[in-house]
């Protein structure tokens, strides 16, 4: 027999993705970098600003990065590239539009040291060379459109944050690449309460490693990426280290003004999130389970009801079905994608629940996590998580 409280629980479901999901499709549509910068006024000096760009093996990318950066009309631009022991062209490539551009500088990495992960130690020897008052990280595979410098800067200034991250326009080739991407998203912004970032909630912060934009001051004081130098989630755990130092941290959408391609199809998304998946629930397997039944609760759960109860016990959980696809779409439109993503939203979900089980069976297995040819010991990074 079933219970009466099934319906109840339909339209719990459907209040808690009403919670979840309403304040970030609007923060979404709202608070982008367009719209929160038109009509700002320039600030009458120009703070000096270092963009730092590590790169491994990223030829293919990295000229295309360095020249959306260097054709920006930001006045007081320093650009410094850091070569991460690349085996292909990445670093002659980085040599060649330095000659070319005095704005950029190369630095040439041969060795990583103990108790370092490649893009961390990067990063923070980038930052200790670098002279500007503000300091960008991001990454080799990262194209600007020439105004996103100024306009950024022209909102930390306006605004007076210490941390500010923009959430990029995803390019995407293919149907499932698209919607796995969106899937990605739809997780990351509704399950990280991505509109409580401004707030001083210190357990809300966010890091994007596309655009991850910090005084240079505060980065210092909290000291750098020594902290979070043995930690796979360097960008989000940058944003957790300025809301720990009391830093005003926001996010933006960055809409046209920064775009990157992610990965290279459907498949490339799934590996992609081979070295940071597992890591996201500390690699915990039990963390990992607690989250995939809850997902499955809120997720599967009303189709299987909906089916089965075609009356009005099963109202709920076809609300909750018809909202989440009407968001899920709206997402996919607002980040760069297509809306006729939106009958594949379980699908999608099923995917991205998958492949954050290979994470963890990868991870278990070989007892530690390969990235770029570096082999980082379980033991080791567990240990390096910065809580």
């Amino acid at each position: 027999m079933i219970s009466p409280w099934i319906g109840i629980i339909g339209w719990a479901i459907f209040g808690l993705w009403t919670l979840l999901l309403v304040p970030t499709m609007f923060f979404l549509i709202r608070r982008t970098l367009p719209r929160m910068t038109d009509g700002l006024s320039p600030p009458t000096t120009w703070p000096t600003l270092s963009v730092l760009v590590p790169a491994r093996d990223e030829g293919p990318n990295i000229e295309a990065a360095l020249q959306s950066l260097l054709a920006s009309d930001y006045p007081a631009l320093e650009l410094i590239a850091i070569n991460d022991r690349s085996t292909d062209d990445t670093g002659a490539i980085m040599d060649r539009l330095a000659d070319e551009d005095s704005r950029l500088r190369v630095i040439h990495i041969d060795t990583l040291p103990e108790g370092w992960l490649g893009k961390n130690h990067a990063l923070h020897l980038g930052a200790a060379g670098a002279s500007g008052e503000l300091l960008l990280f991001t990454d080799g595979d990262v194209v600007f459109v020439d105004d996103a410098l100024q306009r950024a800067v022209q909102y930390v200034q306006h605004a007076k944050v210490d941390h500010l991250c923009l959430m990029p326009r995803m390019v995407t080739d293919g149907y499932w690449e698209s919607a796995l991407t969106t899937y990605f998203g739809f997780l990351m912004t509704a399950g990280t309460f991505i509109w409580l970032v401004p707030t001083p909630l210190k357990w809300v912060y966010s890091g994007i490693g596309a655009f991850n934009l910090v005084r240079a001051d505060a980065y210092r004081a909290a000291g750098g990426h020594e902290p979070i130098r043995l930690d796979v989630l360097d960008d989000v755990k940058l944003g957790k280290l300025m809301k720990r130092f009391n830093y005003r941290c926001d996010i933006l959408i960055a809409d046209r003004l920064v775009q990157v391609k992610w990965q290279e199809s459907a498949a490339g998304v799934i590996r992609g999130l081979e070295k940071n998946a597992f890591a996201a629930v500390e690699y915990s397997l039990w963390r990992l389970s607690l989250v995939t039944l809850f997902w499955v609760a809120v997720s599967l759960l009303p189709y299987v009801v909906a089916l089965t109860l075609p009356d009005a016990r099963g109202l709920g959980f076809a609300a909750a079905i018809l909202f989440t696809h009407t968001s899920y779409a709206l997402m996919s439109r607002q980040l760069g994608g297509s809306c006729l993503v939106f009958p594949v939203l379980p699908l999608a979900g099923v995917l991205l629940i998958w492949a954050f089980w290979r994470s963890a069976w990868i991870t278990l297995r070989q007892r530690g996590v390969r990235w770029r040819d570096t082999f980082y010991p379980l033991d080791v990074l567990r240990r390096g998580l910065f809580r």
